[in-house]
């Protein structure tokens, strides 16, 4: 491999020109070096494909070791294109002033650089992919046992990157964020409490553990004061009478624009005490219509704990008329999104589908009907640990602390009649339970 020949010129002053045409003499394998006669140290280096300022300087003070003066240091201020003569001459004269203060350039352009690096490196937008990848393997939340499930992963990502997002800071340094930026994300909020109420929490999660992994030092959300962060919404404690559950019922049936399959999950959900999402993401290999039971695994419920429904008269009618009607399938969604095959999640427009022919003015979630459920149960007459093993509640008085530990009873018989008695209750409103 031939050597590089090096070539001095200078010093001269250096103008444009200069510039110019000693790029056009360039010659390959060889750099030449031209000294700028009005800035002592800084120069013009020319390589066969590139040109730079160079600024060249001896640092202060004498070696401890050897009692000599340091080597000279050099640092690269940038090139011709971008920083003109006089801007290197500006930026040479400010490096040289520092040199003889004591300040070394070449290890503050250094430290910068290494600082530039790992800033870099610590964006939110490369620890968001760092913590994409390790969150999955994070355990669940409040001490329960195993992994975080698909649907929470997906769930907390999402409110993540929409509060980075909303900041405006997918691409700053995650330690340049505070709690100013977090406190101007929140007030875009305003009249949207929950949404504010997920983006804050995600993103205080994500901080907790960038600070674990060390990726930052604090976590800014704690800099917003505790009165201004985003409060949990009251819990809602609404439920109907079997009247009203009667009036929803023939409103779902009446409602246009609805499929059958989004007809009969409104059905089932009041049929069954189960969440929307258990429902939703309900499987044909999960249920024995013979047996009549719905087991759910533990990654399928909200706790984590394994669960069986029981599934009474009303239930098992709408469930064998979908069998039939999709050709008795084992495997696959029960409820599945007419167009996508998708777990239903249109609630929204469903929803105002049956409102709009409801007779009554009915203020009605799904999640209701748990809440009807117990209340109207245990009018009748049905203990309360035998209704909180249905809802699968592990955190309820009967099944919680102390007693959660000892009393692990299901009460299955009467679980049974439990839910025999609700289809029967019912089915005495709706008139029939082939609609």
């Amino acid at each position: 491999m031939s050597k590089q020949e090096i070539v001095r010129l200078g010093p001269v002053k250096i103008f444009k020109a200069t510039i110019e045409a000693a790029w056009r003499a360039r010659q390959p394998l060889t750099r030449t070096i031209i000294a700028d006669a009005e800035c002592r140290g800084l120069a013009l280096i020319v390589n066969a494909q590139s040109m730079a300022w160079r600024f060249e300087y001896k640092p202060r003070g004498v070696d401890a070791h050897t009692g000599k003066r340091f080597a000279s240091r050099s640092i690269v201020l940038g090139n011709p294109a971008s920083l003109s003569v006089d801007e290197a001459r500006l930026q040479a004269n400010q490096h040289k002033g520092g040199a003889k203060k004591g300040d070394d350039p070449a290890e503050k352009q250094k430290a910068k650089l290494a600082e530039d690096a790992r800033k870099r490196a610590g964006t939110l937008k490369r620890l968001l992919e760092l913590y994409s990848e390790a969150l999955p393997k994070r355990k669940k939340m409040r001490g329960a046992e195993g992994l975080l499930s698909s649907k929470t992963v997906t769930e907390e990502l999402m409110h993540t990157r929409a509060a980075i997002v909303a900041m405006g800071a997918i691409d700053r340094p995650a330690g340049d964020v505070n709690g100013v930026d977090i406190k101007r994300m929140l007030d875009g909020q305003v009249g949207k409490a929950a949404t504010a109420r997920h983006r804050y929490g995600a993103l205080s999660r994500f901080y907790d553990w960038a600070v674990e992994e060390k990726h930052v030092a604090t976590n800014p959300c704690d800099q917003v004061a505790k009165t201004r962060r985003p409060r949990p919404p009251n819990s809602r404690s609404t439920h109907h009478n079997l009247l009203q559950l009667g009036q929803l019922w023939i409103a779902i049936q009446a409602a246009d624009g609805l499929k059958q399959v989004h007809r009969d999950l409104l059905y089932f959900l009041i049929a069954v005490p189960c969440r929307r999402g258990e429902a939703t993401r309900m499987q044909w290999e999960d249920i024995d219509l013979a047996g009549s039971t719905w087991a759910m695994s533990g990654t399928q419920t909200k706790n984590g704990d394994p669960h069986t429904f029981y599934l009474n008269a009303l239930a098992i009618d709408i469930l064998t008329r979908r069998h039939e009607e999709m050709g008795q399938p084992k495997t696959g969604l029960v409820f599945p999104a007419p167009r996508s095959g998708k777990p239903i999640d249109t609630f929204g427009k469903i929803k105002k589908s049956v409102d709009v022919v409801l007779k009554v003015k009915l203020d009605w979630r799904v999640h209701d009907h748990r809440r009807s459920f117990v209340t109207a149960l245990a009018e009748a007459g049905v203990h309360e640990a035998v209704l909180d093993a249905i809802l699968n509640h592990r955190q309820s008085a009967t099944r919680g602390g102390v007693l959660g530990v000892y009393q692990r009873a299901q009460r299955w018989p009467d679980q049974v009649q439990a839910m025999q008695t609700w289809s029967d209750l019912l089915s005495k409103q709706i008139g029939t339970r082939n609609d």
